[in-house]
């Protein structure tokens, strides 16, 4: 079991006047959250701990993960917490370029409970809003009597829609404390970033277990954070990791992290009455409006642990298009096209793209070829060739596989051929036609094509 951690604070009256305090919910975590691997949304299976999305180019891009060891925020289940954060802009080597949004692969949580595995029921949403909850600590957001809720959310998942996959405790009254990645799946979840303060998100913690499910312990997210102006946004792809005051480990103090989260009651207005059914027949210590932890740096936390991965920009400027048409191949399969990441002049520094022609014959020598003088589809080996002349090779590869089947596929990473410098013309704002080619010995030509993609290169 848990004992509530009692702490001393003092409370300016201009602040108090604004916010309320909630530290009575503080519970230390004992010992270090476990990590439980990654969650896929599509396949509801759990991969191993320290597994990503599948893409290879993720990148962590927030990441508010510092004092993660310290304490959780117990809460009852009519409850729902709304915290902030906002996505850094993405600062390259050669001056200072910002993506106007990023292609979000994986969110990381945390939390206490001590319901049993098999019957954790937490409910968490992802916001894309540029509201937040008030600029500067102010939680202005609300108070003309409207409390922050929102309603659709541009991810989220409820465990008790998902069949209860979340791990918990083995048993009631003694809380275990996980650390939990989940994966986006085939949802595509764009998120807008900026370079000024102006692009927050919001999200939703809710943890719906009922006290007897919970037995005599607790339940609620990590609380996590350090609104230290000095080095915003430590952790993520460019801003250095700030050192977490507890375990002594790297971590993230989230840009614009702020020391304040709204608390909805169940849906009542500000100044309403919680519904009869919460504990204490709704006259608990807490309820709908704007609370805080106490004030940094007395307290070395000011929001719930979050951390956010993704893989460049959703596109904008590297926006790709498929265009021309593939060859049947004579096993009667028709080639696909696949592709991740974000083509960018200066990308090779930091993330790998993945372009993939896949349903090919299997076990066959082919190669990616590209052209920087514009998009054509004329007859070409029995089928069609889709980039214009001069023609630019990259290296011959074996499609895997097996010869009698279309499971073979061939793949470039175009960023690290930009980044060889062998083809001086590959620079920011260059549309480029790319195809695959392979053997095909069952076919006339004896070769096979893939369609055509067609891309700009992002700065």
């Amino acid at each position: 079991m848990i004992a509530k951690l009692s702490l001393a604070f003092v409370v300016s009256s201009s602040l108090a006047a604004a916010q309320q305090l909630d530290y009575g919910s503080l519970h230390p975590v004992r010992g270090l959250p476990k990590h439980a691997g990654v969650y896929d949304v599509s396949t509801g299976k759990f991969r191993p701990v320290g597994a990503k999305s599948a893409t290879a180019s993720v990148q962590t891009i927030y990441n508010n993960t510092c004092s993660v060891t310290a304490m959780f925020s117990a809460r009852v289940a009519c409850e729902d917490l709304y915290d902030e954060g906002r996505l850094p802009e993405f600062v390259g080597t050669v001056g200072q370029t910002w993506y106007p949004d990023h292609r979000v692969e994986q969110f990381e949580v945390a939390y206490c409970t001590s319901a049993v595995t098999g019957t954790v029921d937490l409910d968490w949403e992802f916001y894309d809003t540029q509201s937040g909850l008030g600029a500067g600590g102010s939680c202005s957001f609300g108070t003309a009597g409207v409390p922050p809720v929102f309603t659709a959310g541009v991810f989220g998942f409820s465990s008790s829609a998902l069949g209860f996959p979340l791990p918990g405790s083995t048993s009631q009254s003694t809380t275990a404390c996980w650390i939990l990645g989940f994966t986006t799946g085939t949802n595509v979840v764009c998120i807008d970033s900026s370079n000024s303060a102006n692009d927050q998100f919001v999200f939703r913690v809710a943890q719906n277990n009922t006290q007897a499910q919970l037995g005599a312990g607790a339940a609620g997210p990590l609380v996590a954070g350090n609104p230290n102006a000095s080095a915003p946004g430590g952790g993520t792809f460019h801003h250095p990791p700030g050192i977490d005051p507890v375990s002594g480990n790297p971590c993230g103090h989230g840009l614009d992290t702020q020391d304040l989260f709204w608390i909805n009651t169940d849906g009542v207005a500000i100044g309403g009455v919680p519904p009869g059914n919460c504990p204490g027949g709704g006259t608990g210590p807490v309820s709908t409006g704007c609370y805080w932890f106490g004030g940094f740096p007395s307290n070395p936390f000011a929001s719930f642990y979050l951390k956010i991965e993704g893989n460049g920009s959703c596109g904008e400027a590297g926006n790709y298009t498929a265009y021309c048409t593939a060859k049947v191949n004579s096993l009667g399969c028709t080639p696909t096209l696949g592709w991740s990441g974000l083509v960018s002049a200066t990308g090779c520094v930091f993330f790998p793209t993945d372009f993939h022609a896949d349903n090919l014959v299997g076990n066959k020598s082919g190669l990616w070829f590209y052209g920087t003088n514009g998009l054509t589809a004329v007859p070409f080996q029995g089928g069609h060739l889709c980039v214009k002349n001069p023609i630019k090779r990259l290296a011959v590869q074996n499609s895997g596989g097996q010869s009698t089947a279309c499971n073979g596929s061939i793949s470039m990473d175009f960023n690290a051929h930009i980044c060889s410098g062998v083809d001086p013309s590959l620079v920011a704002g260059q549309l480029v036609g790319a195809q695959c080619w392979s053997r095909d010995p069952g076919s006339p030509s004896g070769t096979n094509l893939t369609a055509g993609v067609a891309f700009t290169i992002f700065p």
